[in-house]
């Protein structure tokens, strides 16, 4: 006759998992009733000059932003926020003056990897100009709520229709983050830098963030946004 025996784990690893709950459940906690920062983006000034003769430029176009990604045990878990953007236009001394911007510091909900802010500077006849901060690769939230650029003068170059096309992939990765597909709208707090960089990149086969707006109008009414047409009809006026 066959008999059964029943395995008996011995006590410390039969109250392993009990235990090990027990520890990890203060962490836990932890994690969900700390207190979430606001982080804040400080006022920006800068100024804008040609490159040639250091004459102030006029109405130059500059978008100003901040994103995050989700943070795993690999890397990045493939979701990204925008944590700000904004937008200004020079002055006739050639000035940018950026309002102060107030974001969610943990917009998700385990871990945030910030990423360092970047601007994006556009006039017609000169080669657009993106900057970021690159004291470190994976910065603090401070540094993410910090412009190392504050107070420089900015040296724009004079170029050709053609020098502005070759730079149409750089120019439509960087206003390509503001299409929100997650319901966030960020296009709506920078119409005059999507204006501004579709008609820079026009002609055959040309593309642009404000295009892709256009043709998705019914997705962004459906998602909340309201419709991209409408809103951009009065920045489109001659």
């Amino acid at each position: 006759m066959l008999s059964h025996k029943v395995l008996k784990l011995p006590l410390r690893h039969r109250e392993s998992r009990p235990f090990a709950a027990f520890v990890l459940l203060p962490a836990l906690l932890a994690l969900t009733v700390s207190p979430i920062v606001a982080g804040i983006m400080p006022p920006v000034r800068m100024k804008v000059v040609g490159a040639d003769d250091g004459t102030p430029l006029v109405g130059v176009v500059a978008l100003l932003w901040g994103t995050a990604h989700e943070g795993t045990i690999t890397g990045h878990g493939g979701k990204q926020a925008i944590l700000f953007a904004v937008e200004a236009a020079s002055d006739q001394s050639g000035e940018l003056r950026f309002p102060k911007q107030s974001f969610r510091s943990r917009p998700f909900f385990l871990n945030t990897n910030y990423e360092g802010p970047s601007m994006l500077l556009l006039k017609p006849g000169y080669a657009p100009l993106v900057l970021q901060n690159e004291r470190r690769i994976v910065p603090t939230l401070a540094e993410a709520s910090t412009w190392e650029h504050d107070g420089r003068t900015l040296r724009m170059k004079k170029a050709t229709d053609d020098d502005v096309r070759r730079q149409a992939y750089l120019v439509g990765t960087s206003t390509n983050l503001m299409l929100g597909l997650d319901g966030d709208c960020p296009w709506k707090r920078v119409p005059r830098v999507l204006v501004t960089a579709d008609r820079l990149f026009r002609g055959p086969g040309a593309t642009s963030t404000l295009r892709t707006l256009f043709l998705n109008d019914a997705l962004f009414v459906q998602i909340g946004c309201g419709s991209p047409k409408s809103f951009f009809e009065p920045y489109l006026r001659p």
